[in-house]
């Protein structure tokens, strides 16, 4: 049943109807990432993909970061980092005159090399000019594009700051691809004409993080390996990348650096795609893996999540020992997240919550405590593995913010909640919007209350139901009184008390974050309670 309308969430950034873009406006602003920093503040990072006034195109292009310093309650500008050919001297960094998208933030857990522990990471895609764009711009002024263009030169490069993002500087670049050669559904279609050899050879979507010393970056990269050494996992690069014709494949690999000096690795090949023969050659990188995210389980794992389309379910994952040996079993495309006929698959759930959501755009992050979240473009829930295992069985709750294109995840120290930050794509003539909210996912920050029934010494509880009743308990009230210990799962008799910015007060639940909530949301005589997500949250 649906006690309210669908959530919508807060507005952190609504691209101005002033603006001109230079890609379709629906997507003019999306692929939100955020940090949080020692202090508590939380940051946040997107792409930003306006006209700039000085160039009338691309060149000078800035990637803007928003502030927080109440827990993602509200966001303000803090800063916009410039593309690494204004940041520095140095003439290999002349041709990145565009800080343009896919961002990634992360506060460094510790020391390596020349870096200290809490140091603000930005990695994000730079490029040079778009010459799509102005070569359809100086034919037609008044033409208004629907998609991405074509960029020269992307790349993905690394800055810092030391200051809670105030101010920026680059640290290097981790990778390196070519021309953009359009993308986002337009791949080999949007090319330039000074794109003579219609290259398709971008990198994108960095993810961060630090292992066994050293700073990891996984990415995405489009161009064209023929293979990989079995035993090291280093990607053969094809000698005629630059010129022969593109097979538009991608795979994910990862660099690792020492944070000294400004050498990165070699490419290692994280998920290689299957093998696509194209000008009588054969390529890895089919069904084009993206958006790796890794993390580590509870019984000493690591997961990866990504995106695939080549058939079957569009998000994969795999489980390793190593982060950096995920080629090491030679499964080229990986598992699916979840059934499509709706069966137990490889990631059990529990009863009622169905399988991973698919759709694109996965994200996976592990909260203090061990415990799993994940979502997909395809849904606005998010589940959670509560032991963390490998094995663990996962668990889905309906969230304060609905599905989007691109929706990114936060832990939240000092409230212990789950920040969502959400990039929608709603067609080339809507508004691109950034929303933010929170959900509680339960065993957060502050007391909870055992609620007793002095009369009779009953608490109440959920039956031991940990999730929205419409999820774990078949659509049925499931909040009553019941007798103390009475089921196996104790922390769903526990409740935090909340008073809300409007004074209203209500009830969360231990287990799993869930409201109260009166069942119809009329509190009229013989309504009953059941637990469902807080929708005032956000």
């Amino acid at each position: 049943m649906q006690l309210r309308p669908r959530p919508q969430g807060s507005i952190l950034y609504e691209l101005p109807n002033n603006e001109q873009c230079l890609k379709g406006r629906g997507n003019c602003a999306v692929y939100p990432k955020s940090a949080q920093l020692p202090s508590g503040r939380l940051v946040a990072a997107f792409e930003k993909s306006t006209v700039v006034a000085s160039s009338g195109a691309a060149t000078g292009q800035t990637l803007p970061i928003y502030k927080s310093d109440d827990d993602g309650t509200s966001w303000q500008p803090l800063a916009e980092v410039k593309a690494p050919a204004y940041l520095s001297s140095d003439p290999q960094y002349a041709k990145y005159t565009s800080n343009w998208t896919s961002s990634y933030l992360y506060t460094l857990p510790e020391n390596v090399g020349n870096l200290t522990a809490g140091t603000l990471l930005l990695a994000s895609v730079v490029s040079g000019e778009d010459y799509y764009y102005t070569e359809r711009k100086a034919a037609d002024p008044n033409w208004v594009p629907t998609n991405d263009g074509d960029r020269k030169d992307m790349a993905i490069a690394l800055y810092s700051s030391t200051d809670e993002g105030t101010t920026w500087k680059v640290v290097n670049v981790i990778a390196t691809g070519g021309w953009q050669g359009g993308s986002a559904g337009a791949t080999g279609v949007n090319v330039a004409k000074a794109n003579t050899y219609r290259q398709v050879d971008p990198v994108w979507e960095p993810y961060l993080m630090v292992h066994d010393g050293k700073l990891v970056a996984y990415y995405s990269d489009e161009n064209e390996y023929i293979g990989y050494d079995p035993a090291t996992g280093v990607a053969v690069l094809d000698p005629n990348n630059d010129t022969a014709a593109d097979p538009q494949t991608q795979i994910l690999a990862h660099k690792t650096w020492d944070g000294t000096g400004t050498a990165w690795s070699a490419p290692v090949v994280d998920i290689a795609g299957k093998n696509v023969t194209s000008g009588g050659k054969t390529y890895i990188g089919g069904g084009r893996p993206g958006m790796t995210n890794a993390v580590p389980t509870t019984d000493g794992k690591w997961f990866i999540t990504y995106e695939y389309w080549g058939g079957g379910a569009n998000v994969r994952f795999k489980m390793a020992a190593d982060p950096l040996k995920f080629y090491a079993d030679g499964d080229a495309d990986g598992e699916e997240i979840s059934r499509a006929d709706g069966k137990q698959g490889l990631l059990p759930f529990a009863s009622g919550s169905g399988g991973l959501s698919w759709g694109g755009s996965p994200v996976v992050i592990n909260l203090p405590d061990g415990r799993l979240v994940y979502n997909a473009a395809g849904s606005g829930a998010v589940w959670v593995n509560e032991s963390g295992r490998s094995d663990g069985v996962w668990t889905k709750y309906q969230t304060s913010l609905g599905s989007g294109y691109s929706r990114t995840l936060q832990y939240v120290a000092g409230t212990g909640r789950v920040h969502i930050l959400q990039g929608t794509w709603d067609g080339a003539t809507a508004t691109a919007i950034i929303r933010h909210a929170d959900v509680d996912l339960g065993h957060t920050e502050g007391v909870y209350y055992r609620l007793v029934n002095r009369k009779n010494g009953q608490v109440i509880g959920t039956g031991g139901n940990t999730t929205d009743a419409n999820i774990g308990n078949a659509d049925v009230p499931d909040v009553k009184l019941e007798d103390l210990g009475a089921t196996s799962k104790p922390d769903t008799q526990y409740w935090h008390l909340v008073t809300k910015a409007d004074g209203k007060s209500t009830l969360l639940n231990k287990a799993g974050g869930r409201e109260a909530a009166i069942w119809t949301g009329n509190a009229t005589i013989g309504q009953r309670i059941g637990q469902w997500v807080d929708h005032l949250a956000g």
